[in-house]
């Protein structure tokens, strides 16, 4: 780097997705093998756990090792029936804020074996997890405290999953409150931001509750998102390089056998975005600071 050139502060950010959200691991692979430095993660509901393995030291070969480890279609099949029946107020049955569909026990279980005892304020680049306070809906940012517990929070998709309580506020999914929370490297000061989200488009009539339902959140969350970027560009002084995955067909948190289409859709759309992303780290060299743009596939 010549005397003229200063280095960018790069942030990094995973939005919500499920396992969808495995894309990400392409955009990981790319940064390592170029050197670049990434000064700042920032992950949201299932970008919040690939950032989490990034920022936890795992290389991109063991992430995807650790997804066909411990991603199991079990692990969503273990019902809470006595919420299902507080749901409908019938006898028996039981809801409040520490209940969800599923039992919580045996996801947490996973998140602990994977992160074991790490502390968010250990990794290294630096990683912040967005989580929603479902008490109140605000947005909650997690930068301290177990990384499983924080991972378990973001990812919590509630009604399906438990809210978790960490000090004393009862968290749950990061999509509720930001999606794609690319205002959180502005404010810390990032220069050149680089989000990457994944975009469900169906291109057939959802059938039943669960497409229903999945359908409309990824609609509220496509919007969500739009607003927190357009925002973002208005105040941000340098470029957010966006790289959008697109998905034509319905993918469920169980549908583990797709998880080769996730991880090839997140390897195409990495590659069409690596020239931007040099050229917005190139640029930024050249003159230490340039105009607000945003360049999306």
């Amino acid at each position: 780097m010549s005397s003229g050139e200063r280095r960018p502060k790069i942030g990094v950010v995973m939005s919500s997705g499920g396992i969808k959200s495995f894309a990400g691991i392409a955009l990981c692979e790319f940064l390592e093998e170029m050197g670049i430095d990434v000064d700042l993660l920032i992950g949201c509901s299932g970008g919040g756990v690939v950032a989490a393995g990034w920022g936890a030291g795992f290389t991109p070969t063991q992430m995807r090792n650790m997804i066909a480890e411990f991603l199991d279609r079990k692990l969503f099949s273990k019902i809470d029936y006595q919420t299902l029946l507080g749901l409908a107020n019938l006898p028996f049955g039981r809801f409040d804020k520490a209940t969800g569909i599923l039992k919580a026990e045996p996801i947490r279980q996973v998140y602990r074996d994977i992160f074991k005892d790490l502390r968010l304020e250990d990794l290294r680049p630096p990683l912040l997890l967005q989580t929603t306070d479902i008490m109140t809906g605000q947005g909650v940012v997690l930068s301290r405290g177990p990384v499983a517990d924080a991972a378990y929070a973001s990812a919590a998709v509630f009604p399906l999953m438990p809210p978790i309580c960490i000090e004393g506020r009862w968290l749950v999914d990061g999509a509720f409150s930001s999606p794609v929370p690319v205002m959180e490297a502005v404010k810390r000061g990032m220069d050149v931001i680089i989000a990457i989200s994944f975009v469900q488009q169906l291109t057939t009539e959802p059938s039943g509750f669960f497409e229903y339902f999945s359908n409309f959140i990824s609609r509220t969350y496509t919007l969500n998102e739009r607003r927190e970027i357009a925002l973002a560009i208005d105040v941000h002084h340098h470029e957010i390089v966006m790289i959008n995955v697109q998905f034509d067909q319905l993918i469920q948190l169980w549908d583990v056998e797709a998880v080769p289409l996730v991880l090839e859709a997140g390897q195409r759309a990495v590659e069409r975005k690596k020239k931007e992303i040099i050229s917005a780290i190139e640029s930024f060299q050249r003159v230490g600071k340039g105009p607000s743009s945003l360049s999306s596939a």
